[in-house]
């Protein structure tokens, strides 16, 4: 999309409709800086709200990419606020332990993530973690090929998908709760403690073995410890899986290598069970078809010029 492409798209919105949204965005980032202020300011609350304050005063093209992404920030705001709300249901501690062992029994009987948990391998160790590092990397990178390449409808049903994943996400972890296995490990499958801090698990492991303290750092910043199902980890990658996979097959096999290994990686890391990971191929569906709906149905979910290829 050139600048003149994007004047004309811009354009065909009133001047106060335009201004209305420029005045908004402002202040929605003036107002979540004020609040974090006076809780945590952090860089990233910086750079996500500087986007949405600066970014739509610069030009056309900034004002549509700041309409177009602006799921991506409400859903920061969301996750990190997650810790405020209150769970809604009692914690699932035994019940998944049971019900994983009785559909996926690991040798010894138990669990796959407690059978991986005492038997790992460095190969493992670093492919796993490799996974888990860039599994978010991977989808905005994604993202911002399709904005570069003008396949920006896509850009906008990915954005939304990645909304409808994350609000479906926490409805279900706040009215499901399921501890995750590594928490099993460490305080068997009794009544949860709901004060119990996040742990990196096995991730520490690609820490220690890179020297770096990536998984310690970002763990030690999680709100949602009883999140576990269902794993959003394989959500996001299937959502990859779905918006590329019409780019032919060599997209199509590097996607779904990519989202096997996160799902691979889950369990091994003993971050989640296999029904979670189950869960969380399910949730990709919806989310999906939702947002390639939304798109296609109201032009406000979509900024961009109705010329770019539709999305499925």
């Amino acid at each position: 999309m050139n600048p003149d492409a994007a004047t004309r798209e811009v354009s065909t919105e009133s001047t106060s409709r335009q201004t209305g949204f420029r005045w908004i965005a402002l202040a929605l980032g003036i107002g979540h800086l004020a609040i974090v202020s006076r809780t945590g300011l952090r860089w990233e609350h910086l750079a996500a709200d500087g986007v949405l304050i600066i970014l739509p005063w610069i030009g056309p093209r900034s004002l549509l990419f700041v309409k177009a992404a602006l799921p991506l920030w409400i859903v920061g705001v969301l996750v990190d606020n997650v810790r405020y709300v209150p769970l809604l249901g009692p914690i699932h501690t035994g019940d998944i332990l049971r019900l994983e062992i009785s559909l996926f029994p690991a040798p010894g009987g138990i669990s796959w993530p407690e059978w991986f948990d005492q038997h790992t391998h460095v190969a493992l160790d670093l492919a796993c973690g490799f996974a888990y590092a860039t599994y978010l990397l991977e989808f905005f990178v994604v993202m911002g090929f399709f904005y570069l390449k003008g396949d920006r409808r896509w850009f906008s049903a990915l954005a939304w998908a990645f909304f409808a994943a994350n609000v479906a996400g926490f409805v279900i972890n706040l009215l499901y709760p399921v501890a995750p296995p590594w928490y099993i490990v460490a305080h068997g499958s009794g009544p949860a403690d709901p004060t119990a801090r996040s742990s990196a698990a096995s991730c520490a492991r690609f820490d220690a073995l890179l020297g770096i303290d990536y998984f310690s750092s970002f763990y030690s910043r999680n709100p949602n410890v009883f999140g576990a199902m269902p794993s959003l980890h394989v959500t996001y990658p299937l959502t990859v899986v779905w918006y590329t996979w019409g780019r032919g097959w060599a997209w199509r096999i590097g996607a779904i290598g990519f989202a096997l290994l996160v799902s691979f990686a889950a369990v091994y890391l003993v971050h989640h069970y296999i029904v979670d990971v189950i869960a969380g191929a399910a949730l990709a569906v919806p989310c999906c078809l939702w947002a390639s709906w939304l798109v296609r149905r109201f032009a406000w979910a979509s900024p961009f010029s109705s010329s770019s290829p539709a999305s499925r």
